[in-house]
């Protein structure tokens, strides 16, 4: 006998329909690229890959990612925070 909400993408697409917020493609993969690419930027890549499970080959061809602040940053613009 299986367990309930073991479809971790069904239950997944739910919460999200609930909250208001809508899918997008290839969803676990996404927010993996993300953390991976999060975490990057903070540790060495031999230690997040440890971390993830994947190796440096693997989080390179598939989950780093250019990001806008990557852009900003090489363009010189500095991001200003407006309290409101």
């Amino acid at each position: 006998m299986g367990r309930k909400n073991s479809n971790l993408r069904t239950e997944m697409t739910r919460l999200l329909r609930r909250a208001g917020v809508s899918g997008w493609p290839r969803l676990f993969h996404s927010m993996r690229a993300s953390r991976q690419t999060e975490l990057q930027r903070e540790f060495p890549l031999h230690v997040v890959c440890s971390w993830l499970g994947n190796s440096p080959r693997i989080a390179q061809q598939s989950y780093l990612l250019v990001t806008e602040e990557d852009f900003a940053k090489a363009a010189g613009v500095v991001k200003v925070m407006v309290e409101g």
